[in-house]
């Protein structure tokens, strides 16, 4: 008798193992109509804007931080022609348009540029390599762009990006994410 109920509980045991391995698996790695969240790649590229943040700061597409200038006023930049030879304007497609506490500013020369709350971006041509920002406090009017932990969310975080080839420039997110797909 004892032989005959071990069999049956060592059968029913085996039915019940089959039983789960053929069940529907519930989990979003095995299951591909699942939505997964976005990669880190994802979300940067689907910026509305090409500006990131990066260790707190406002960093562009190659990882460089971006600065303003003490004399512009609120969507005007006053950073004239050998002024923007040091300190390239962050320039905006002409059709871009605000979002959260990015704005459009306007160049010395009128052309759109980037603006953090009005007032207009720029890269220091010393920082070359990702993660550069040694142009804070230059002339007592350059300083980093920090993001105050309340607009945390509203600045995508970082990821790095290719840089666009000499000559070219990628003025969007989207046109970058086009180029890699050619």
């Amino acid at each position: 008798m004892t032989r005959l109920l071990a069999s049956v509980l060592v059968t029913l045991f085996l039915a019940c193992l089959a039983l789960v391995a053929s069940a529907e698996p519930s989990t979003a790695a095995s299951n591909p109509s699942a939505k997964r969240p976005p990669s880190p790649q994802e979300v940067a590229l689907a910026s509305p804007v090409p500006i990131w943040q990066r260790g707190g700061l406002l960093v562009e597409q190659g990882g460089r931080a971006l600065y303003t200038y003490t004399p512009d006023t609120p969507g005007q930049s006053h950073c004239d022609l050998p002024c923007e030879a040091l300190w390239p304007p962050h320039y905006a497609a002409a059709d871009a348009k605000p979002h959260g506490p990015f704005t459009i500013a306007r160049s010395f020369d009128g052309r759109p540029m980037w603006a953090w709350q009005g007032k207009p971006l720029y890269r220091w041509i010393s920082d070359r390599k990702r993660g550069a920002a040694g142009g804070d406090g230059v002339a007592g009017v350059w300083f980093l762009v920090r993001v105050p932990p309340e607009l945390k969310t509203a600045v995508t975080p970082y990821f790095p990006m290719p840089m666009p080839r000499a000559g070219a420039t990628l003025s969007t997110p989207s046109q970058a994410n086009l180029s890699r797909k050619r």
